[in-house]
């Protein structure tokens, strides 16, 4: 059996979200940074960093816990804006495909 086209976009999705969070962390906090927050969720949270990075809502009560009252302003802005682009992008791309 072949991936049907929802979990086939979904992947697609979680991976343009991850490329999205890993981005915005990266350019705030360079790479070392990445790394140390990335564990510090983890350890938390007790899941693996690609369930972290792909699932927004789990990313966001993280960040807020790591990062307290700065997470929304500082992290969650930036990522809810890029998830917008790449959610407009999804609506028109669908549009022209039906078309």
């Amino acid at each position: 059996m072949g991936i049907s086209n929802t979990e086939s976009e979904n992947k697609k999705y979680e991976k343009q979200l991850s490329e999205i969070i890993q981005g915005e962390l990266i350019d705030l906090y360079g790479s070392n940074g990445y790394k140390s927050i990335m564990q510090t969720m983890m350890k938390i949270s007790g899941r693996k960093e690609e369930e972290i990075i792909t699932n927004y809502d789990l990313f966001a009560e993280l960040a807020e816990g790591v990062f307290g009252r700065l997470a929304e302003s500082k992290i969650l802005g930036p990522i809810k804006l890029e998830m917008l682009k790449i959610g407009e992008d999804n609506i028109h791309q669908k549009q022209s495909s039906e078309k």
